[in-house]
This record gives C-alpha cells, structure tokens and sequence, in this order.
C-alpha cells in the first residue's frame, strides 16, 4: 500500500512541473501529433525541469525519444550550450 502511495506522490510531482506552465500540454501534444515541435519559453522551463523518468510517468505514450527532442528543442531556444557528456 506504501508503495502505491509514493507512485502517485512522484507522478504528481511530475505533473506539477507541466500543469505549471499554462497551454504546456497542448504544445507538447500538438508537437508530438504534427511532428512539429513548438513550445513556448514557460513550456521549456517545465519539460527541463523534469526528469526522464518523469517524462515517461506522465507521457508513457510518447516513446522514450521524444522527451530528448523537446529538450534539445528547448536548449535551442535557450541559447545555452549543453555540457559536454562523457
């Protein structure tokens, strides 16, 4: 039963981040269905802020390669050079 509690507890947290960000699942949605992506800057600012893991909690349907898409999206808009990874 502890166990479901914490689940829920971590996809609402998730959730929070997205809900946050006014017309936010609408951009993601209409990115993914069109293949077209296009957020706004508040849009950005909440899908950086969550996890991979988190991503998949609350967009299961979307496929694993998405969220790196949104996010590599957003770096762009941003201006902001990535780190370096090893």
């Amino acid at each position: 039963m502890e166990e479901n509690k914490t689940v829920v507890d971590d996809i609402t947290k998730c959730w929070a981040a997205v809900i946050g960000a006014s017309g936010c699942m609408q951009d993601v949605f209409s990115s993914f269905f069109t293949g077209k992506i296009s957020l706004s800057p508040q849009c950005c600012a909440a899908i950086e802020s969550i996890s991979d893991n988190c991503f998949s909690k609350i967009f299961p349907f979307l496929g694993a390669s998405f969220n790196p898409l949104l996010k590599t999206f957003c770096i762009a808009q941003s201006g902001v050079t990535p780190p370096p990874t090893a």
